[in-house]
């Protein structure tokens, strides 16, 4: 027995690992607090139910096979960052700045990011340090020539045309201090707006937090209409006593057609399966590929002072932090499941003056126009934000009819409305198709528009629907 006895101190002593000399991550596995990684960090944590990947994850450290992601059952890895350098990878991520949420050319949509938040984004207010991404938000006056001044600083991040995904395991470990008015979230946005503006083509909340009730999170998904016909599904999850989001846990969920469904520490607490996208086949909108954001509000409709207002009082002891250990994305093994393809490609709307409409269908756009108003651009549907090179030839094709007859003007611009397109049609009940090749002479994100106001005295036709469809961009 003593024998025994002796064997397992020997085993205990060379798995123990001081945390100070741990630069992979492996502190935030102390989970007795003693200062050491060693076999009674299992005991602990398994004690506090950590998820099973995280007891792999421990078990594959002590057993000195490092603390890398351990293989997922039925999951392979296929993306991940473990923070393991002293920096933000900008391979993997990009800042989002400022406090407006801003159009693809950089024009002014909304302030608050849509949301009535309070904070800047700035690309200063990260930090990776011992495995560990932390994001700052802090109490600090900001001014900004365009945007104006703010009395709070945070930052918030993506993986946007960097890395996104359809489908599959995404698994975030984090925590965060609370705080009213404090807002961490980890969710997803889709790479291309496959059915039109927010929320027809989706949004994934992987987990947000309210800091003035630490002890529940939420999951979410966002779909329907472009806004304001929009509607969402969530469900809460609720911590036990004494626990909350200021302690590290594990968020995630398993994502396939059809369903989606949301863990903490590996504890299922919601499956969704009933969604839609105006016009569009289920299972639209999560049938694409999305990419990953995390950030860190200040303020805003979500908790808020009257849903607007940050809580100065939160900030009394310094900055307060949202803390990430890692980001893994696992493919589903077998699974086929990929982004749907798309017949016509959606349009964006624009309405200034006019009475009109813009819905997006399985395989075209209706434009259902009351009243023209008095500008050429009054009523428009719009391809926004296209990526194009120097030199490059791009052709735009589409079907098209109208109710009535009437004249269109297709133009493709920049930023600042030089027409690099501008072909005037004719529009009749009989359906059309129409092809044309334009070449640009500098990389831009370009607008296709099609324009549908007052062009040739359309206003006094009446009400009218033109429907656009197999529209494609090569």
């Amino acid at each position: 027995m003593k024998c025994i006895k002796a064997l397992a101190a020997a085993l205990i002593f060379a798995a123990a690992v001081p945390v100070s000399v741990c630069a992979d991550g492996t502190a935030v596995m102390d989970y007795n607090n003693d200062g050491i990684v060693d076999i009674f960090d299992m005991v602990s944590a398994r004690k506090g139910g950590t998820s099973e990947s995280e007891l792999k994850r421990l078990s594959g450290f002590l057993l000195g096979n490092g603390a890398e992601a351990a293989p997922e059952d039925g999951y392979k890895l296929i993306w991940s960052d473990e923070f393991s350098g002293n920096s933000l990878d900008m391979d993997k991520w990009s800042y989002e700045l400022g406090n407006w949420k801003l159009d693809d050319n950089g024009n002014y949509v909304t302030n608050g990011w849509g949301n009535n938040e309070q904070e800047f984004y700035t690309d200063k207010n990260t930090t990776v340090k011992d495995g560990i991404l932390t994001i700052a938000a802090r109490k600090e006056r900001l001014a900004d020539e365009v945007q104006g001044s703010y009395d709070y600083t945070s930052a918030r991040i993506n993986t946007a045309h960097k890395f996104s995904t359809c489908g599959g395991k995404i698994e975030v470990r984090a925590r965060c201090d609370s705080g009213k008015s404090l807002w961490p979230a980890i969710w997803m946005l889709p790479e291309d707006s496959a059915y039109g503006g927010w929320a027809a083509s989706g949004e994934i909340d992987i987990m947000e937090g309210w800091g003035s009730t630490p002890e529940k999170i939420c999951g979410t998904i966002h779909f329907g209409g472009q806004w304001p016909n929009n509607t969402y599904l969530t469900n809460d999850y609720k911590f036990t006593d004494g626990d909350g989001t200021q302690n590290w846990h594990t968020y995630s969920i398993e994502w396939e057609r059809g369903e989606i469904r949301w863990y903490v520490d590996g504890n299922l607490y919601s499956t969704q399966t009933d969604w839609y996208s105006e016009g569009f086949s289920y299972p639209a909108p999560f049938d694409q590929n999305f990419y990953i954001i995390l950030n860190f509000a200040v303020g805003g409709h979500f908790d808020g002072i009257d849903g607007i207002y940050a809580e100065p009082n939160t900030f009394a002891d310094g900055e307060k932090h949202f803390d990430i250990d890692y980001v893994r994305v696992y493919e589903k093994t077998g699974s086929q499941f990929v982004p749907s393809e798309m017949s016509s490609l959606p349009l964006d709307n624009y309405i200034e003056g006019a009475e009109a409409s813009v819905a997006n269908r399985e395989g075209c756009t209706i434009v259902d126009i009351k009243n023209a108003g008095s500008l050429e651009y009054a009523v428009m549907g719009l391809l926004r934000g296209q990526a194009v090179k120097a030199g490059e030839k791009h052709t735009i094709s589409f079907d098209i009819s109208s109710t009535a007859q009437r004249s269109m003007v297709l133009t493709a611009e920049d930023s600042a409305y030089t027409r690099y397109l501008d072909e005037k049609l004719t529009l009749t009940p009989e359906k059309k198709h129409y092809s044309f090749d334009v070449v640009f002479p500098s990389d831009m994100k370009a607008d296709i528009k099609f324009q549908l106001g007052n062009i040739d005295d359309a206003a006094a036709i009446g009400a009218h629907t033109v429907t656009i469809s197999d529209i494609s961009w090569e």
